[in-house]
């Protein structure tokens, strides 16, 4: 268990390092766009389209970080009534059906991905394959982080305010 611990850790900081440069170009791309159209009256061709395939990228991976830090928005009014076992099966549930989604988002990325292998793109002429593989890659992120976090309930023991009051 310590071993996949130290295996997601390392996952989650290189994502993290790598959103980092994209969100660095993302912000570069955007304020050279504002600065060349409002203050040089003459837009960059390109700028607007590596923002948004910089925004794609970050997202996909992103999301995988939120799940392993749970920062995703949830509601947990009834979530928060459950103990024990009840709420590491329903914990468990809900993770399958993250792994699920990853499992969709991997195979629909790499049927997009395959499909537009000889497109390109417009302002930028980079191969759309790359672009368009950003769900599958976050597909795979999101089954390992899914995968992780059902290793760690089914191996974490009961907290003292999960076991039940006789």
């Amino acid at each position: 268990m310590k071993k996949l611990e130290q295996v997601s850790d390392i996952i989650n900081k290189c994502v993290s390092y790598i959103g980092m440069v994209i969100f660095i170009v993302l912000i570069v791309a955007c304020v050279a766009q504002v600065f060349f159209r409002f203050i040089l009256n003459n837009s960059l061709s390109w700028s607007e389209e590596l923002a948004r395939y910089c925004f794609i990228w970050m997202h996909m991976l992103g999301a995988s970080l939120l799940i392993e830090g749970s920062g995703h928005a949830t509601v947990t009014a009834i979530l928060d009534l459950m103990h024990g076992t009840l709420r590491k099966i329903v914990d468990i549930i809900i993770e399958l059906v993250i792994f699920f989604d990853g499992t969709v988002m991997l195979y629909a990325g790499l049927k997009l991905a395959y499909s537009s292998r000889t497109n390109l793109s417009t302002a930028l002429s980079v191969p759309m394959w790359c672009i368009n593989s950003s769900v599958a890659v976050g597909g795979i992120l999101l089954m390992f982080q899914a995968f992780v976090a059902i290793a760690m309930i089914v191996s974490a023991t009961e907290r003292k305010e999960d076991k039940p009051v006789l």
